[in-house]
């Protein structure tokens, strides 16, 4: 069989279909299309699977969008797949349209949260018929949290039953050999930036928009170094609209102890030098970087929204806190540092709930039972 998969670019393909793709490509002919020019590609996906490159960009730009379909048009009347699956809104919905066009039989896209959640008015009507024109093309659709799929019922933009979630949720699950406790990683980070042991290190990992509560956290800390200034907050991950250095600047004049470590490949170091996550955001999909940090035996501070409330157990992997509730999420930050044993069970309890339910081999094998099973049924019928 010829599986195709579309996603925007290829950090979302290095993030969450890595091992989902060559799994697949062991018995099947997979390729991928995808912006080849915005981010490079894992060495053995590009050498396990066919790469093709498409002018996809995540912005709306309708001539580049019409261009970026033709040439998914194209590649699929040419290619011939069985299935098209598609990853991030703008892939999904040219990748639908156009594999009905071209006469894809299953075509199947994955949500990971909605770009719309924390819109308003016209855009808002927008971006959410757009997901519908996407669940309207599919032959299925999925999502990576049970409240995502709740969600969407709830809005109307699927009916009852038309999303799945396979396994446990998330997207890829966690490479456990990859995310572990690691004290020799913790020891070499700190000793690198003269942190000591007893420092209290909040972390936080992801992109720096305004989505992400990057701003409520900043708040907080900036209200909380003067009696705390032995706390250091670590901030991991591309400043996409252009804020680091204003938040840089607020944090210096107050003397805060924050550190910009810019986007990196390898957030596992920071996640085993570190002793809380924090995750204000305002939105997620699941909320895969908390799955990784709970690896690394780090229990989660985050607001409780849909896709958080399935990666973080409320006072069992971590405290869930109000969304927008800077005053709970200053409590929440004081009382997992004051209360060392709460913190240490807190990150054993997320660490045991990972390994049992949110492996990457775990997740994997629920998305080859899924193709098996279509794929089969494709045959015998």
């Amino acid at each position: 069989m010829k599986l195709l998969f579309v996603a925007t670019t290829p950090f979302a393909v290095n993030a969450f279909l890595r091992t989902h793709l060559l799994a697949l490509a062991e018995n099947h002919e997979v390729v991928l299309c995808v912006n080849t020019m915005t981010y490079p590609l894992v060495e053995d996906v590009a050498r396990t699977v066919r790469v093709q490159h498409v002018d996809i960009v995540r912005r709306i730009s309708l001539m580049q969008d019409l261009r970026a379909f033709c040439q998914l048009l194209r590649c699929f009347r040419e290619m011939r797949p069985t299935t098209v699956h598609s990853m991030t809104p703008k892939a999904g919905l040219l990748a639908m349209v156009a594999g009905l066009l071209a006469g894809v039989p299953l075509r199947f896209h994955t949500f990971t949260g909605q770009v719309w959640a924390t819109k308003r008015g016209a855009v808002r009507y927008l971006l959410k018929n757009f997901d519908r024109l996407i669940v309207l093309f599919a032959t299925q659709v999925f999502a990576d949290s049970a409240s995502q799929c709740r969600f969407m019922t709830d809005e109307g933009v699927v009916r009852p039953g038309g999303v799945l979630v396979l396994g446990s949720g998330s997207v890829s699950g966690v490479d456990l050999e990859r995310f572990r406790p690691n004290p020799a990683a913790r020891a070499e980070l700190r000793a690198e930036f003269s942190v000591s042991n007893e420092s209290p290190v909040f972390l936080f990992v992801g992109r720096l928009v305004h989505d992400k509560g990057v701003e409520d956290l900043v708040r907080v800390f900036l209200a909380l170094a003067p009696t705390h200034p032995e706390w250091e907050l670590w901030m991991v991950g591309p400043d996409e609209e252009g804020r680091q250095a204003e938040y840089e600047k607020q944090t210096e004049l107050a003397g805060c102890r924050v550190r910009w470590f810019g986007p990196t490949i390898h957030p596992e170091r920071f996640m085993a030098a570190a002793d809380v996550f924090v995750l204000p955001s305002y939105r997620e999909g699941f909320g895969s970087v908390v799955i990784e940090a709970a690896a690394c035996g780090l229990p989660t501070i985050a607001y409780r929204i849909d896709g958080i409330i399935d990666a973080v157990e409320d006072s069992r992997t971590g405290l869930l806190i109000d969304r927008y509730n800077q005053a709970a999420l200053a409590l929440a930050m004081q009382r997992l540092v004051s209360d060392g044993n709460l913190r240490r069970q807190l990150g054993e309890a997320a660490l045991v709930r990972v390994c049992s339910q949110f492996s990457n081999r775990a997740v994997t094998e629920a998305w080859i039972h899924f193709y098996n099973s279509v794929l089969s049924d494709r045959l015998t019928g």
